[in-house]
Order: C-alpha cells, then structure tokens, then sequence
C-alpha cells in the first residue's frame, strides 16, 4: 500500500508540473498576441489599445510554416470589441494571415498577406 502511495504522489506531482507549464506557455502566447495586436495601425485606429479576452484554435487551418497555430481571439479595445483571427507562432511577436472582425460584420486584413483572403470574400473568418 505504502509504495501504491509514493506512486500517487508522484502521479499528481508529475500532472501538477505539466499543468503549470502548459498554463505558462498559454499566457506567454496570449501576452505575445497583444503585444503583435498593439503594434499594428490597423487595430489602433479601429479599437486603440488592446488586450486579448479570450483564445482559441480556429477551424481554419494555419498558413504558416511548421510551428504555428491559427488562433481565433476575442480583442477588448479602448475603442470596442472584436473578434481576430492570426498565424501566432510561439517567441514571435509577428502576425502572418491576421483579419480583423467587427461587430458590423466587416472583415479587414490586418496583414498584406490576409489581404486576398478578405478580398474572396469568405462569409466569416473569425469563426
């Protein structure tokens, strides 16, 4: 029994540790989002500064090369809301693929490369 409980322990220690870490590199992530977000002028003249509410996977598949993820991200601006979609790669504060929702239903590419994404005009792309 006891050598069943030194097992346990380490069990949840092991699962403590990974969830700390997993939890860190998602808040790294998001703060790095905000920071790419607030140097964009697109995004200052629509919404000011921003800060990133919530954040998720989108549908879409990622443009970018190996190592990044399509996020879907709901932006909280001095200005209003709205909802962005963005390749974020892990250690680069750089968009790639980044559109801009607005509540009125208009879609703008924050980058040139989204640019032709908008301009096919996909019904919503911060799905």
């Amino acid at each position: 029994m006891k050598g069943f409980l030194r097992i346990l322990r380490y069990l949840v220690l092991v699962i403590a540790v990974v969830a700390i870490f997993f939890t860190w590199q998602w808040y790294s992530l998001k703060k790095e989002a905000e920071a790419a977000f607030n140097h964009n002028p697109v995004i200052a003249q629509y919404l000011g500064k921003v800060s990133v509410e919530k954040m998720g996977l989108s549908v879409f598949s990622a443009q970018c090369p190996s190592g990044c993820e399509h996020y879907l991200m709901k932006l909280r601006g001095e200005k209003g809301n709205a909802m962005a979609v963005s390749d974020l790669s892990k250690g680069s504060e750089e968009l790639s693929y980044a559109i801009l929702c607005l509540s009125s239903g208009e879609n703008i590419a924050l980058t040139k490369d989204a640019e032709l994404i908008v301009a096919n005009g996909r019904e919503s792309a911060c799905q």
